[in-house]
């Protein structure tokens, strides 16, 4: 980490032989390596299928009123992601603390309405059906009485104990694990259903218990803060446009990639109806594999047989959200600044904004939904899914939501033609039996993007292998 640190700051060592280099992909993955491979002196092509950069960095700043936006991509920054906040400064980035939740934070649960503060004092008043000793305890606490043991040993030794974790439960769902714990206390199906509401884990419970795991150890850190840019993650991205911008290729949809002695990248523009090829020294691929499926390559045989089970099989999870601007921040009156309102409706999830408080318009995510949460909400059209948000909010917060309703809008990840998903969510036992081949370069391919790093769907993770994959090739 320190290394890549290091990196981020100082750039790669700048070599004699430059090399011409294809990235294929335009996300954040894609932009790290390419600008400093290009910072190291070698020529540098950024192929992108869609109109705009910034891959699952995606600040929606229309049809919203009043030069407000909202986040349908990355949205938040842990304060332990020390690559993510290496680049931001390196751009000289302002960030604003994330308000992830607060003690005035809404919970609406069987038919309960309440709050954060009220349901740590009394979790019970949730009425869910768990065993005598599970009473009293919040999702949280339930939570870590099953999974502690194994975050503590895990924190003893981050590098070797993961891979020890994953050797040994790999093959659990997280449902599974917590149902019939090999650790710790086994939990009752009240106590799980409660944990898959509370924690926001419904949508996945049977994925890998050991890639829920990595995404509970950030939000359990003790003391842990969150951070956003400030005026949109899209800072981030526009940041490396006085570099790169004469590199990037927009609208170049890959279809074919033959390597020998050298690479040709072939390209299909649907905007300009052409087909373009790009010959090159060295790929690096930061599209997700669900994608790369509809790449061809020649010689087939240049890829090894555990990277295409790799392409073909590794799993990604969908994610949905709805975003809804109001004539007023409504929702303030009620002390919610910042934080969010937990539901079992079929929202799930709300966040209201952590800036801009005060008088004027205001945009909430009024949904955010993971998996088969997330599902339900793909067969809808924009306006159904903003109606049946609304209908949801008024609920809650009456017919306010109507009132004070002005425009909104929603994405689908798994619709999005340019993502095949919104990030990895590894299946039980794909980590240990796809997870060595995942980063491995195949001939003279490179692997990056968020999925292939050690904490994917988040941009720390997206960092993390553009500075790996530039290395590699930088290294050649």
């Amino acid at each position: 980490m320190e290394q890549m640190v290091h990196i981020i700051q100082n750039g790669l060592t700048k070599k004699n032989s430059p090399k011409r280099v294809t990235v294929i992909g335009g996300g954040l993955s894609g932009l790290v390596s390419a600008s400093l491979l290009k910072e190291a002196g070698h020529e540098v092509t950024i192929l992108e299928a869609n109109r705009r950069i910034g891959g699952r960095i995606y600040t929606k700043r229309e049809p919203f009123l009043n030069y407000q936006y909202t986040e349908l991509g990355a949205m938040r920054i842990p304060s332990t992601h020390l690559l993510t906040f290496a680049l931001i400064n390196k751009f000289n980035l302002k960030v604003n603390e994330f308000i992830n939740s607060t003690p005035n934070d809404l919970i609406y649960v069987n038919n309960v309405l309440t709050n954060q503060k009220t349901y740590d004092s009394n979790p019970d008043i949730l009425n869910y059906s768990v065993a005598d000793n599970e009473k009293g305890k919040t999702a949280e606490e339930l939570l870590r009485s099953a999974i502690g043991p194994v975050i503590d040993f895990i924190n003893q030794d981050p590098v070797n104990n993961w891979d020890i974790i994953i050797k040994k439960f790999d093959q659990y769902s997280m449902e599974n694990f917590l149902k019939y714990n090999p650790v710790g206390n086994s939990l009752s199906t009240g106590a799980i259903d409660m944990i898959k509401t509370m924690i926001g884990i419904e949508g996945f419970p049977e994925l890998a218990f050991t890639a829920i795991l990595r995404e509970v150890i950030v939000l359990l850190t003790p003391n842990l803060k969150l951070y956003e840019i400030t005026g949109g993650t899209d800072f981030l991205v526009r940041a490396f446009l006085p570099q790169l911008e004469e590199n990037i290729f927009l609208n170049e949809r890959v279809t074919k990639i033959t390597q020998e002695d050298k690479v040709i990248i072939y390209t299909e523009n649907e905007v300009l109806n052409r087909q373009s090829q790009h010959e090159c020294d060295y790929v690096i691929s930061t599209i997700p594999y669900s994608l790369f499926n509809f790449v061809d390559i020649h010689p087939y045989e240049s890829f090894s047989i555990n990277k295409w089970k790799v392409i073909r099989e590794l799993h990604y999870a969908d994610s949905t959200k709805i975003a809804i601007q109001f004539k007023t921040k409504f929702w303030e009156k009620f002390g919610l600044f910042g934080g969010k309102l937990t539901t079992d409706l079929p929202i799930k999830f709300s966040y209201f904004p952590s800036h801009d408080f005060g008088d004027n318009t205001g945009v909430i995510l009024a949904s955010y939904t993971w998996e088969d949460d997330a599902t339900i909400w793909e067969s809808m059209k924009n306006n159904t899914r903003i109606d049946k948000a609304l209908a949801n909010l008024s609920i809650i917060f009456g017919d306010v939501v109507y009132k004070e309703f002005l425009v909104g809008y929603s994405q689908s990840w798994m619709q999005f033609p340019f993502s095949g998903g919104a990030f990895v969510m590894y299946k039980p036992n794909q980590k240990r039996d796809l997870g060595p081949f995942v980063n491995n370069p195949e001939g003279r391919v490179h692997f990056g993007g968020s999925h292939a790093s050690s904490t994917p769907g988040w941009m720390q993770g997206a960092i993390e292998s553009g500075v790996r994959t530039a290395y590699e090739v930088n290294s050649l």
